[in-house]
């Protein structure tokens, strides 16, 4: 474990995100049970132990098509994990694009904000790294609406 943090909360002490190299700390530090791994590429947990759940919600991090899907199944398992209790953390390589668009959609489906361009800045305000690419946005806009900016 490094002892800098480099991963985020986004839900206080239930909901982190951050990129593949930040499981380990998010497992042993926070207590994290379920990891949502939004790697497409990815083959297996970035930290496997038998205390994690270990969910693979892919996405494309250069989709060349909106994944509005993929995103929902994605923002749907951090929720349910949430809402059964569990500590639940998100990633993707780096915790920048595939990343963010999951903390904006997620940040929507809690209702803790109340449009897109809000979730978004609220999200930046925990991870300033954050970038919800093009396409990322135009899922997240077909997913949310009523929420669009």
């Amino acid at each position: 474990m490094s002892s800098e943090r480099s991963y985020d909360s986004l839900v206080d002490n239930r909901i982190y995100m951050g990129g593949a190299k930040d499981v380990e700390d998010m497992v042993k530090r926070e207590g994290v049970s379920v990891i949502v791994d939004l790697r497409e590429e990815a083959a297996g947990c970035a930290y496997p132990s038998d205390d994690v759940k270990w969910i693979k919600a892919g996405l494309s991090d250069e989709a060349a098509e909106v994944q509005a899907e993929e995103l929902k199944t994605a923002i749907d398992q951090v929720i349910d994990a949430y809402n059964r209790g569990e500590k639940v953390g998100f990633h993707c390589g780096g915790g920048k694009g595939r990343t963010g668009a999951v903390a904006v959609g997620t940040l929507l489906k809690l209702g803790l904000s109340r449009s897109l361009e809000e979730a978004e800045q609220q999200a930046k305000s925990r991870r300033p790294v954050l970038n919800v690419k093009p396409k990322q946005r135009e899922a997240l806009e077909l997913l949310y609406p009523a929420q669009g900016s």
